[in-house]
C-alpha cells in the first residue's frame, strides 16, 4: 500500500485538457501559422487603435490654443447681440457655457477683471425680456467685452490639452478598450481561470464585452461632443513678435501620433508625392508636418492614414460579415442534423438551390440593385449569401455527434432540445466551423476589395483598400504606388488569414495530430 502510494505520489496523473487546448497546443507547433496570426493581431490592432495612429490633431499639447479663444469670443459676441437686440434664439445655456469657457482660457489677473463683465452679461441675459436701458447696457457690456479681452491684448493660460479626445466617440472606446483586455489576457488570464470555477463563459463575456460595453457608455456621458474647429498645424513653438490673431496655437511642447495626417485631410500642391515625400509648403523640422510614408493620391491626401483607416472597413466587413452568416448556418444546420426527417430534406434542398448561383455574382447583383451600397449593406449581402458552406457543415456535424452517448444521455435525462443543441452538441462541433469562419473571413475581405475596385462596393470618401486600389487606376504610370500598397495589404491579410485557417484544420483533426 506504501509503495503504491508513493508511487502514485511520484508519478501524478497528467492533467486532463479539454479539446481547445489540445488544439491551441498543436497550432502552436507551426511557427509559420503563428507569424500568420501575429500579423492578423497586429493588422487588427492598427485598425481599431487608427484614430491614435493617423489623426491631424496633437495626442497631447502644453500650450495657448489662440483659434479656439477666438472662436469662443464670436459664439459669445453674436449670443450676446441675440439678447440685447431679440433677434435669433435666446440660447441662455449656451451663452453660460461660452463664457465659462473663455474665462477658463485667461491668466487669473485677467480672469478676474472678466468675472465682472460675465457676472453683468449674465444678469442681464437672465432678466428676458429687456427694456430698451438693459438693452443699451447689455450692448455696452458686449463692447468692452470685445474691446478689453482680445487675445492681442489679454494674456492667455498656458494649459495641457488632450486635442484628439473630441475625435473618439464611444463606438471606437469600446472597439479599443475590448482590444486592450483581450490584448492583456496573458496577464489577467491566470488569475481569472484560477477564481472562475462557476459560470466561466459567463465571468469571461462579462470581462471582454460588458467591461467595454460600461467603458463606452461612461465615455459619452463624461465626454461631452464638441466641434474642434482648431487648425492645429497652423501653430508655432514661439510667438517671435508673431500677432496672436495670425496664428492658432502657441506650442509649448506637444506630442503627435505617429502619422500625423487626417483621413481627408488634402492638399491639391502636394498631389501624387511619392513615398517618403515631405510637403512642398511646409518645412521637415516642424514635427506636425511629418513624413508622407506611402506618398500622397491624386489630391494630396496621405495614402498612409488612409490605408490605416481603410483597414478598418475590410477587416471589419470580412469579421462582421463571416459573423452573419456563422450565425444563419449555425442555425439552419443544426436545425436539420438534430431534427433530421422532413426538417432536413426541406432545408437541405434549400441549401442546394442556394448554392447553385456563383456567390460573387450573387452578391454582385443584389449591391447593383441596392440604391445605397454602404458599409451594412456589404457586409449583410456577404453574410446572407455565404451561409450555405457552415450549414452544411454543422449539419454533418450534427449528424456525426447526435447518437453519441453523452446526447443520448440528456435525453434519457429529459432535457429539452435547445438544450441538448446549445450546451451538449454546438460546443463539440465548433472547431471545424471556427476553421471554416477563419477561410470565410479571407473571402469575405477579397469579395469586399473586388467589388470596390469594379465600383460596387464601399463609395467615397470612405476609404477601404479595395477603393484605394481601384482609384490608383488612373494614375498607374504617374504613381505606381497607389495601387501597390493596398495590393499588398490585401495580399499579406488573406494569405495570413489562410495559413491560421489550415492550421487550425490541422490542429482540429486528431489524425493529423497524431492522437488514436
Amino acid at each position: 500500500m506504501k509503495a503504491a502510494k508513493s508511487k502514485s505520489q511520484s508519478h501524478p496523473a497528467p492533467k486532463r485538457q479539454n479539446q481547445w487546448a489540445l488544439i491551441w497546443r498543436e497550432f502552436r507547433k507551426r511557427k509559420l501559422a503563428l507569424l500568420a496570426l501575429t500579423i492578423i493581431v497586429i493588422l487588427v490592432t492598427i485598425s481599431v487603435f487608427a484614430p491614435l495612429i493617423a489623426n491631424n490633431r496633437p495626442l497631447v499639447y502644453r500650450g495657448v490654443n489662440y483659434s479656439a479663444y477666438r472662436e469662443g469670443m464670436r459664439t459669445t459676441l453674436a449670443l450676446t447681440k441675440n439678447f440685447a437686440t431679440n433677434d435669433g434664439d435666446h440660447d441662455l445655456p449656451a451663452l453660460l457655457r461660452q463664457l465659462d469657457y473663455l474665462e477658463d482660457h485667461l491668466e487669473p489677473a485677467t480672469a478676474t477683471r472678466f468675472k465682472e463683465v460675465a457676472a453683468g452679461i449674465q444678469s442681464l441675459a437672465q432678466s428676458l425680456p429687456l427694456d430698451e436701458p438693459q438693452q443699451k447696457q447689455l450692448l455696452s457690456l458686449r463692447t468692452e467685452l470685445r474691446r478689453n479681452f482680445d487675445p492681442r491684448k489679454v494674456d492667455l493660460k498656458h494649459q495641457t490639452a488632450f486635442p484628439i479626445i473630441h475625435s473618439i466617440d464611444a463606438f471606437n472606446l469600446t472597439l479599443m478598450f475590448a482590444l486592450t483586455i483581450c490584448l492583456l489576457y496573458p496577464a489577467w488570464g491566470w488569475a481569472w481561470q484560477k477564481h472562475s470555477t462557476t459560470h466561466p463563459v459567463r465571468n469571461l463575456l462579462i470581462i471582454v464585452v460588458g467591461l467595454p460595453l460600461l467603458a463606452g457608455v461612461s465615455w459619452k456621458v463624461a465626454v461631452p461632443k464638441k466641434i474642434d474647429r482648431t487648425d492645429y498645424k497652423a501653430a508655432v513653438f514661439t510667438l517671435d513678435g508673431t500677432n496672436p490673431r495670425d496664428i492658432s496655437v502657441l506650442y509649448d511642447s506637444c506630442i503627435w501620433p505617429p502619422v500625423p495626417f487626417g483621413l481627408d485631410e488634402s492638399n491639391l500642391v502636394d498631389n501624387e508625392l511619392h513615398p517618403g515625400a515631405y510637403s512642398t509648403n511646409s518645412s521637415p523640422d516642424l514635427p506636425w508636418v511629418g513624413v508622407h510614408h506611402m506618398g500622397t493620391d491624386g489630391i494630396g491626401r496621405d495614402v498612409c492614414a488612409r490605408m490605416i483607416w481603410g483597414g478598418r472597413i475590410s477587416l471589419s466587413v470580412g469579421i462582421v460579415a463571416v459573423s452573419i452568416y456563422l450565425t444563419i448556418g449555425i442555425l439552419i444546420g443544426s436545425m436539420a442534423g438534430f431534427f433530421r426527417g422532413w426538417v432536413d430534406i426541406v432545408i437541405s434542398r434549400i441549401i442546394e438551390v442556394v448554392i447553385c448561383f456563383p456567390s460573387f455574382f450573387l452578391i454582385l447583383t443584389i449591391v447593383a440593385l441596392l440604391d445605397d451600397s454602404g458599409i451594412f449593406n456589404i457586409m449583410v449581402v456577404i453574410g446572407l449569401t455565404g451561409w450555405t458552406g457552415v450549414a452544411r457543415l454543422v449539419r454533418g456535424e450534427f449528424l456525426r455527434l447526435a447518437d453519441q452517448e453523452f446526447v443520448l444521455a440528456g435525453r434519457a435525462l429529459g432535457y429539452s432540445s435547445p438544450r441538448i443543441i446549445l450546451r451538449h452538441i454546438l460546443p463539440n462541433a465548433m472547431a471545424p466551423v471556427l476553421v471554416s469562419a477563419t477561410f470565410g473571413i479571407a473571402g469575405a475581405i477579397l469579395t469586399e476589395s473586388a467589388l470596390s475596385f469594379l465600383g460596387f462596393g464601399i463609395q467615397v470618401p470612405t476609404p477601404s483598400w479595395g477603393g484605394i486600389l481601384s482609384s490608383g487606376r488612373e494614375s498607374l504610370i504617374r504613381a505606381p504606388f497607389l495601387i501597390l500598397f493596398p495590393g499588398i495589404a490585401i495580399f499579406i491579410t488573406i494569405t495570413a488569414y489562410n495559413l491560421v485557417g489550415e492550421a487550425l484544420r490541422d490542429a482540429s483533426d486528431p489524425r493529423l495530430r497524431g492522437q488514436d
